[in-house]
């Protein structure tokens, strides 16, 4: 027997009445789909269509954000910074104040865990980024002066940096 032969007579009689409630609550929300009810600031009750409200924002593409994160800045960081074991901590330091920036000022716990990941970064927060390591890398700085530029955009935004 499929589902639409069932009796909704049937069904309300094998349902609870507080099961009801529910299903007459999920039809209901059926008549408005992708509509919610939000309390403005004056108090009142508004139906905002939340498709709409999403067709005029920018989405990130994927593809954009592999090719900022990987191609621009972890290649111009793995290809300006010092190379090799004994600046293994400088490089950490300028990726963990980095990964702040990307990551909208996520810092990492007691555990070493940051909770975002920067591969996934709007694509505004990359761009920046990459100007950054661009600019300086323009002005051939040292590792210090790049580290400066991170610290001071974290600032700037009130995101602090990494204990």
């Amino acid at each position: 027997m499929s589902d639409k032969n069932i009796d909704k007579n049937k069904i309300e009689r094998i349902l609870s009445k507080e099961d009801q409630e529910r299903l007459e609550i999920l039809q209901k929300s059926e008549e408005i789909k992708g509509e919610q009810l939000i309390i403005n600031l004056d108090s009142e009750i508004v139906i905002e269509n939340q498709a709409e409200l999403l067709l005029g924002q920018r989405i990130d593409d994927p593809v954009q954000k592999f090719q900022l994160y990987y191609h621009g800045l972890t290649k111009l960081l793995k290809d300006t910074l010092p190379k090799g074991k004994e600046f293994e901590d400088v490089r950490r330091i300028v990726y963990d104040e980095k990964n702040i920036l990307i990551n909208r000022g996520a810092k990492k716990d007691e555990k070493g865990i940051r909770g975002s990941d920067g591969r996934m970064a709007y694509v505004e927060d990359l761009e920046e980024a990459i100007k950054i390591v661009a600019d300086w890398t323009s002005r051939k700085g040292t590792p210090a002066e790049l580290f400066i530029a991170f610290w001071d955009k974290n600032e700037e935004l009130e995101y602090g940096h990494q204990d």
